[in-house]
Formats: structure tokens, sequence, C-alpha cells
């Protein structure tokens, strides 16, 4: 199997040269893609310097208006134009571990989606307050019943995606801009019947720098869902 590796970016320059490095450590035949939302800090420096390193490192750097949304349906057409066969996804912060890729890849072909979930037995999530894990519970229950799927850990950013089931999916037809990219593309797969596993991971307090979730983001993230649901099948093909 030929992973593509999508890394999100915006001002993870405390980050991004130790996840690239650790993403390539990886033994995998792979490619790495960042799409960076035209950082205002070192990242894309950073960035620039690993490419004359790693041959199969790729860069897109977004102009106009920023989102996770929008940088992850330009990843998705990306990859559907590339000759990968794995999608996987995760974020730069190292709340999610690179390690835990080689372990996702050995669900395939058995199932189409696999989910890193820090909300099933064995799953966790370490550094973060009562009030963090009490939003991410909660969030999950509204989207669970928005959505109406039976997905513990919904709002999970670390997933591996199999190249049949995201042909089957219509990405000029999303509407994600912020992080509801997330649930849009799962209710995708749920949509066009995907096997789906969750498989416990351990989710850590962001290496370095600072989250860009905040209430205004989750509230129109929650409205997001809601035109989602409504919109139904629309983004299949």
């Amino acid at each position: 199997m030929k992973i593509l590796i999508f890394l999100p970016t915006y001002n993870e320059e405390e980050n991004i040269g130790k996840m690239i490095d650790t993403v390539n450590r990886l033994n995998l035949d792979k490619e790495i893609l960042i799409v960076d939302d035209n950082s205002a800090d070192e990242t894309i420096k950073i960035i620039n310097e690993k490419l004359k390193q790693i041959k199969d490192l790729k860069l897109i750097v977004r102009t106009g208006k920023r989102g996770r949304g929008l940088a992850g349906r330009l990843a998705l057409k990306y990859f559907i134009k590339s000759d990968n066969d794995i999608f996987v996804e995760l974020d730069a912060d190292f709340s999610h571990h690179p390690r835990y890729i080689p372990e996702f890849l050995k669900y395939f072909p058995i199932y189409d989606v696999i989910i890193g979930s820090r909300l099933i037995d064995q799953g966790i999530e370490e550094g973060r307050n009562k009030i963090r894990r009490f939003i991410t519970l909660f969030a999950n229950f509204i989207i669970r019943n928005i959505l109406g799927i039976n997905i513990k850990d919904c709002t999970s950013g670390f997933r591996a995606f199999k190249r049949e089931t995201l042909k089957k999916l219509n990405f000029d037809n999303f509407i994600s801009i912020n992080p509801e990219i997330v649930e849009e593309l799962l209710y995708g797969c749920v949509l066009c019947k995907a096997r789906i596993r969750e498989i416990p991971i351990t989710y850590y307090k962001r290496l370095g720098g600072k989250s860009k979730l905040n209430f205004k983001k989750l509230l129109l993230v929650l409205i997001g869902i809601v035109k989602i649901r409504l919109r139904g099948k629309i983004i299949l093909r």
C-alpha cells in the first residue's frame, strides 16, 4: 500500500520540523503532504528546509480565506488525483502521534476507515483539564445525535481512509470551512456504507504553540454540522 500522510498547518513552527522527521522515519511507502494556510510565523521556512532533504515531502501554501475544512478539501482532491492507496490525516502538533499509523494500516483491507479514538476502551487523553474533557464528550454526544452515526469519537482528526471509499464522495459538494470537515468526511463515509473501525490511541495535549479552537469556532462547527445533515446525500457521487 502506498500512503499519503496529510498534515494541515497554520503557525506550527514549534512542532512541524519534529513532526516531519517523525513521520519520515516511519518504515512505509509514503508521501507526506503539508497544506499550510499561509502561516505568519516560521512554519513555511522550516518546511522549505525539509523539502531539500526529503524527496517525498510536498507543500501546498494556501492564500485567501483560511480554514481547516478548505485545507482538507484540497488535500482530499490531491489524494484522488495521486496514485496513493490510503489517505491518512493527523494534526501537526503531536496531539496525534504518528507511531499509530502502522497500526492503522493493519486493519486494511478488512475495513475502509480507521479512526484513532480516545473515547473507546483503552483510549486515553493526557494533559487536558476536566473542562476540555467535558467539551469533547458533550460535542461528540451532540454530533452523534445530529448526524445519526454510531461512532464514539466523531471529532477525532486522526484517521485513515481507503481510496475506494473516498472515490465515492464528491468533494466539490463539501461545504466545510472550519474543523467540521472531520465530521463531514465521516458522515460521507457512513452514507456510503463504509466499514469503520475505531482503535484506541492516547490523545496528547499539543506539544507546542496555541490551539486554534475557541468557543466561537466551536459554535460555527456545530452550525456547520447541522447544515451537513440537512444537505444529506449531496456529498456522494
